[in-house]
């Protein structure tokens, strides 16, 4: 089966070059087509709209990981108890991935590895194409790479988050001759020298880049200086999976993060139904609906909701959950909520934003001890997000732990972190099983393809 993303503009070669086999996800398929070119024409001396059709795809492409049959925040989702889907079409959404049996490494739900596999391929094809470009000065050309090496690094984390302890290949640039399998720490030792080498590209790219966004999900983020303090904020978050609190510190300094500014201030995946080749967001439900394939919020979400505030309801799980008139009931759970944070089928889906960049400055006080400083950032998100009271708990590191874990549950709901911050923090164990027969799952397996491409290359 062909996969082929839906650009947000009619991009010949942004479709053409994300065209690959749901199983050869290390390569771009070869172009049959006779009145398009194929990628190699690319990568010798490209014209600048070869180069801006590249970065559009390379834009583009990372949406691919959000949509699917096992869309990242789905799996994510489900495996850090925060949604259930409860389809009526695919029983091993809430049997299999709750864990009622081993993964099938070939299964439809892994399809978010390939999709950001490609991703991360069309990315080093900019930067292979733009390195030959004669069109493009030297100062343009950092600007293409630091642009290129960014978004690479953002795919690599998004695969590494679904692999955990099974780690990821770093050594990718020749898509024949992969290197082997890297542990979880060399794969975040990894993504953090690919973005600090972006961001010394990004510093020596000029005033803008020679090639126009897209969409308007970089809106702000637009420039060199601009889009690397986004890439900064990732690199933020990496450190803080590293349990790199000095460095982390240093980077929020550097990236976007403001106490004062808009909490959904951040570079998004954006989405245009209407506009030649785009599609809605795919994770909008319209309240009540019943599709086959129904997100409804797991029960340890609508639990934990009680621990936010004696004095009033919080208004995330006002605005994020809704109640369901008709529940829906299978392999013995129940579905009376459902999320509601994309609340159309134009919302945004935040790549990293500032809410969360105030909570990871509240964590980064937690680990070193500054804990006054930490409930007063705890106090922001409380008050500004939830609009509750500000926190009356004990001020010691365990229990401001606790209350990061629930600030982040409800400020970054669905957006794809529980599982990772619970993994991280060494807490899966005490995940919802919600049914005895289900257990909780570390790590995505790995891919049968990368399986089979180590068997039939030892």
């Amino acid at each position: 089966m062909k996969y082929i993303v839906l650009t947000l503009r009619s991009l010949g070669f942004a479709a053409l070059v994300l065209s690959a086999s749901s199983c050869a996800f290390f390569e771009v398929d070869d172009v049959q087509d006779p009145n398009n070119p194929d990628a190699a024409a690319f990568q010798s001396n490209p014209s600048l709209a070869q180069i801006q059709a590249l970065a559009s795809g390379t834009e583009a492409s990372l949406r691919l990981g959000y949509q699917g049959q096992g869309p990242y925040l789905n799996v994510t989702g489900t495996f850090g108890r925060e949604v259930v889907v409860l389809a009526t079409n695919e029983s091993r959404w809430y049997t299999e991935l709750l864990g009622t049996r081993d993964q099938d490494n070939a299964a439809f739900y892994n399809s978010a590895y390939p999709d950001f596999a490609r991703a991360r391929r069309v990315a080093q094809i900019l930067r292979q194409s733009a390195a030959t470009a004669a069109v493009l000065s030297d100062q343009q050309k950092q600007a293409v790479n630091g642009y290129a090496h960014t978004m690479e690094a953002l795919a690599q984390l998004y695969i590494l988050n679904l692999q955990g302890e099974n780690g990821i290949r770093t050594d990718v640039e020749d898509p024949l001759n992969p290197g082997p399998f890297v542990s979880y720490e060399e794969g975040l030792n990894f993504i953090t020298q690919l973005l600090n080498q972006a961001s010394t590209e990004l510093a020596a790219g000029g005033a803008a880049f020679p090639f126009k966004f897209t969409t308007g999900g970089f809106t702000g983020f637009d420039t060199p200086e601009t889009f690397n303090r986004f890439n900064r904020a990732i690199a933020t978050r990496v450190a803080v999976y590293r349990r790199d609190w000095a460095t982390a510190r240093t980077l929020l300094g550097q990236s976007f993060y403001s106490e004062t500014g808009d909490l959904t201030l951040g570079p998004k995946i954006t989405y245009t139904p209407g506009q030649p080749l785009d599609t809605g967001n795919p994770y909008f439900q319209a309240l009540n609906a019943n599709p086959a394939t129904l997100v409804t919020v797991q029960r340890s979400i609508l639990q934990d909701t009680l621990k936010l505030t004696t004095t009033g309801r919080d208004a995330r799980v006002r605005a994020k959950i809704g109640r369901r008139t008709t529940p829906r009931s299978l392999g013995g759970i129940t579905g009376a909520y459902q999320p509601r944070v994309y609340s159309s089928n134009t919302t945004p889906i935040p790549i990293i934003r500032n809410e969360e960049l105030i909570l990871i400055a509240a964590e980064v006080n937690i680990q070193q001890s500054n804990l006054p400083e930490a409930v007063r950032l705890l106090n922001i998100i409380r008050t500004r997000s939830g609009n509750i009271g500000p926190y009356t708990g004990a001020v010691t590191q365990a229990a401001l732990i606790d209350e990061l874990l629930l600030q982040r549950e409800f400020s970054l709901f669905y957006e794809g972190h529980r599982w990772i911050d619970y993994r991280r923090y060494n807490r899966l164990n005490q995940l919802d099983l919600e049914l005895p027969t289900h257990r909780i799952f570390s790590a995505m397996l790995r891919p049968f393809a990368e399986v089979a491409w180590d068997a039939a290359n030892p």
